[in-house]
């Protein structure tokens, strides 16, 4: 038989264990420094702003990925859609709805050219080159 304590000793490494993840997806993706790699659609989009009109890419993810941000709050936050910085050229073969495969750093919108909620610093962007078609019902 195990006793009262021993049971709390093993709910409380339970909850622990699981700490950080969003049942059915996985763990949460923790902020800079760490890197991430996600795929999904790029798309080029146009923000009005005070000083003019801000065009940036957007990667729409191919499913939603939760972030681990401390400083908006202490559980994990959905995310379907990344901003892409620090990349100053795409590839060629990257238009309007090509699908990508992107590693960088991921970090919290803090200004106001910022459009989304959650920003990736771009390492590298590649092309999938395997097809991707959504499951068609």
């Amino acid at each position: 038989m195990i006793s009262t304590r021993s049971w709390r000793w093993l709910l409380l490494a339970a909850a622990l264990s699981a700490a950080g993840c969003v049942h059915g997806y996985g763990a949460c993706l923790f902020m800079t420094p760490v890197k991430h790699s996600l795929t999904g659609s790029v798309h080029f989009r146009s923000y009005p702003t005070p000083d003019g009109i801000d065009h940036v890419p957007v990667l729409t993810l191919d499913r939603t990925a939760y972030l681990y941000s401390p400083g908006q709050s202490f559980m994990c936050q959905p995310a379907d859609e990344l901003q892409l910085i620090g990349i100053a050229e795409f590839p060629q073969n990257v238009v309007e709805n090509s699908h990508v495969s992107v590693q960088g750093k991921l970090f919290g919108a803090s200004s106001s050219h910022d459009h989304t909620r959650f920003l990736m610093n771009v390492i590298t962007l590649l092309p999938d080159n395997t097809a991707h078609r959504p499951t068609e019902e």
